[in-house]
């Protein structure tokens, strides 16, 4: 029924009993146990040119990155979403306490996840609504393994939900179900992964604040949830509750859910957005909203775009990150705190690979391994060492 929650057993822990929490990580099943209060002091990274970051994602308030020295988060970190085993807020890299290297890591709102080396999916941090996938509803100041020992490819931190790939292709997603995010037929919130109805196989999956996208393998795009502004892309504004194709036919290669908008790339190069226009955060000129995909007024080619909170900012081929949308607290990193309905070239730096727009802030990193930040720097969130706002790349020290 919707709004019932779908509960498996599980043993319940204590939020601050950190290290009983690093048992579940242990292959074998074996558990270990020790004093709470014995949390490793905080240990910042040593940063310098030999932090190489592979990965790095901006969250509701905090990012998190996976570099050559570990996995690394900083900023708002009131819910354990930074995962260095307190709630405290760190304005510079901060190392994940985990027992497991992580390969990918993604921060959503409040909570954080990723995969560890076999696959299987931890997440930590806000527990509310389920979207940790342990089967609770407690906070966790360090990874907790996602329960139903799935091996995923690919997993996507949303606002209060979180969504993966298994090998296979088969999206699972957990958390709060409201508006049919999860795609699984209704609006029922899960506490463990659900499998999204369809049948269909994705490479790629997006959890943004009440709906999600994916790209399958054959590189069709797909939303579900709440359709308001035309975010899903299915020419209405309709709740969907299980994965729906998104108009235009477009041959996607990766599709980023915002919270009122979406955007991809497709495979000729070209950024396709839809959803509410304001700010310009469509990128296509104006401030219009549009329930299908419209083409960003650029002429670039890009390979990679992430749609934030009011804002977009997407990496061109040559290596150029550009943004457009609201402008305030300098989160398009152009110099300046002004709105763009197109494209505008990040200052500060170049060469980049990939980038992460989150609520106020964006963060991306280089292809020489250097991750930058820009934008909002309340909380220490731009890992900077201070909690000074960036209208242009600044880099993150440490990690």
């Amino acid at each position: 029924m919707p709004g019932e929650s779908v509960r498996t057993p599980r043993v319940e822990h204590n939020v601050h009993n950190v290290c009983a929490l690093i048992a579940v990580l242990v292959s074998g099943g074996m558990t270990w146990g020790c004093d709470a209060d014995a949390i490793p002091p905080f240990q910042p990274g040593p940063g310098g040119a030999s932090a190489i970051y592979s990965v790095v994602t901006a969250g509701g308030g905090h990012t998190c990155g996976v570099s050559s020295r570990g996995t690394f988060c900083w900023g708002d970190g009131d819910s354990g979403q930074l995962g260095d085993g307190s709630a405290t807020d760190r304005n510079v890299p901060t190392a994940l306490l985990a027992a497991f290297p992580t390969v990918v890591v993604d921060a959503g709102a409040q909570h954080s996840c990723g995969l560890g080396t076999d696959g299987r999916a931890y997440c930590w941090g806000s527990g509310a609504d389920g979207r940790l996938g342990n089967g609770g509803f407690q906070d966790w100041l360090t990874p907790a393994l996602v329960s139903d020992g799935l091996i995923f490819s690919s997993i996507s931190a949303g606002s209060k939900h979180s969504c993966a790939v298994a090998v296979g292709g088969a999206a699972y997603c957990w958390g709060a179900g409201g508006d049919g995010r999860l795609g699984v037929g209704n609006e029922a919130q899960r506490i463990s992964p659900a499998q999204a109805l369809g049948g269909l196989a994705f490479a790629q999956i997006s959890a943004g604040d009440r709906h999600t996208c994916g790209v399958t393998v054959a590189g069709a795009a797909y939303c579900w949830g709440d359709g308001s502004d035309g975010k899903l892309g299915t020419g209405n504004s309709f709740a969907q509750l299980a994965p729906t194709a998104v108009l235009g036919g477009l041959r996607f290669t990766q599709v980023s859910a915002g919270t009122r908008h979406t955007c991809g790339v497709v495979d000729t190069g070209g950024v396709y957005c839809w959803g509410a226009g304001a700010n310009g955060r469509l990128g296509t000129g104006t401030t219009l909203s549009t329930s299908g995909p419209m083409i960003v007024a650029s002429g670039l080619t890009f390979t990679q775009v992430s749609a934030g909170d009011t804002h977009t900012c997407a990496v061109s081929a040559g290596g150029a990150a550009f943004c457009w949308g609201d402008g305030s607290d300098g989160r398009l990193g152009t110099g300046n705190e002004l709105d763009r309905s197109e494209p505008g070239l990040v200052s500060g730096a170049m060469g980049f690979a990939r980038v992460s727009a989150a609520d106020a802030h964006t963060c991306a990193v280089m292809a020489n391994g250097s991750a930058f930040c820009w934008g909002a720097g309340a909380d220490g969130r731009l890992g900077t060492g201070n909690e000074n706002s960036r209208s242009s790349a600044a880099k993150v020290i440490g990690g």
